[in-house]
């Protein structure tokens, strides 16, 4: 357990001195980092264009997980450097947050949990889903093991960790007490800043339990933490993974989001057939997290990505039903999305080409 602790306690030490930058700018996260030999960019599936015009970009991801790997596979193997974008990652914690930065045009694209992106477009703004890391939920609710908590129905007036009010670890929370007929006001809710904080108090025994995703889920593991629901074992549907664009950020210059969602769809390619490769990046950003735990993560990954990660029109129907309140009576699920770049490379053969090789 000590080991899994400090593992996290080093990570937040990384996460506090980004959350020192300001909002718009902060310091990109994983960008100097190396993890042994470069990684060679991936084979072409469908020449790109020949000199596109170079764009620089601002792209954020809300927790070092698996579920937002993919722009961190396409900047580190040159995919995006391919497609004649310069882009720079940031970490910004917590989806409610991250989903506001988005809007008021600090980033150009955001991987966040869906919720939010659902809740700001319902709410008349303009953020639309372009892709999808796959259809259930990947948290998991684990408990300290000296809590004495074995069971969701323990946790009345107990003391749960969430990243933010109105996250995706928080909505997961709030579906699985409703589940077990427990109101969220009978459970003590802690907002932890983000997810890797949650996990850290909990195993530390502040809290009792927490929502635990991506890079902490491991760890927790190997500190006994138990676990008490897995959102992905339990096929609980939603928009996992969410990459959030702008409608404005499309109509201003709709020729790089076609570039940058061939470079997305590529780096989905690279993740799911270059493992090591993939694993290494992974630890770049995973902060040195160990191989076969880093390993295990991507596993979990290759399970979820689709070669064209089209969002489930279930699991936002459900997402509406259940995150919205009220729930919207004259929208649609095609109304929180832009599938139309996922079609164009569906049409043309592009990802066809690229499993070709």
């Amino acid at each position: 357990m000590r080991r899994a602790l400090g593992i996290l306690v080093g990570l937040l030490s990384l996460l506090a001195l980004a959350g020192c930058q300001p909002a718009a700018r902060p310091t990109p996260a994983g960008a100097a980092a190396s993890a042994g030999a470069p990684v060679a960019a991936a084979p072409a599936a469908q020449a790109a264009p020949t000199s596109p015009p170079r764009k620089h970009l601002n792209v954020a991801y809300v927790a070092p997980s698996e579920t937002f790997a993919i722009p961190w596979v396409a900047k580190e193997a040159g995919i995006f450097d391919k497609y004649g974008l310069d882009v720079d990652l940031h970490l910004v914690p917590g989806t409610p947050r991250l989903v506001q930065s988005l809007i008021a045009g600090d980033f150009d694209y955001a991987a966040v949990g869906a919720s939010a992106v659902m809740r700001a477009r319902a709410g008349n703004g303009d953020t639309l889903i372009l892709a999808s890391s796959g259809d259930y939920f990947t948290f998991k609710i684990m408990a300290n093991p000296q809590s004495g908590i074995r069971s969701l129905a323990e946790l009345r007036g107990r003391s749960v960790g969430v990243s933010q009010i109105g996250s995706t670890s928080h909505t997961f929370l709030k579906l699985l007490l409703a589940r077990e007929g427990i109101p969220i006001e009978q459970v003590n809710v802690i907002q932890a800043g983000g997810n890797p904080e949650a996990a850290a108090a909990m195993l530390s025994g502040g809290i009792d339990a927490s929502a635990v995703s991506g890079i902490m889920v491991p760890s927790a593991e190997r500190a006994g933490a138990i676990t008490l629901a897995d959102g992905r074992a339990m096929k609980v549907p939603s928009v996992n993974g969410a990459l959030a664009v702008t409608r404005r950020h499309i109509e201003n210059d709709r020729d790089e989001v076609r570039r940058f969602m061939r470079a997305y769809v590529e780096g989905i390619h690279f993740y799911k057939t270059r493992r090591d490769e993939t694993i290494a990046i992974m630890q770049q950003y995973m902060h040195g997290l160990p191989w076969d735990e880093t390993a295990y993560l991507w596993e979990e990954g290759a399970q979820s990505y689709k070669e064209l990660p089209y969002p489930s029109d279930e699991a936002v129907q459900i997402g509406m039903e259940r995150d919205l309140d009220p729930p919207p009576t004259n929208m649609k699920p095609s109304d929180f999305y832009d599938i139309s770049f996922l079609q164009e490379m569906e049409q043309d053969g592009f990802v066809k080409a690229l499993y070709q090789q």
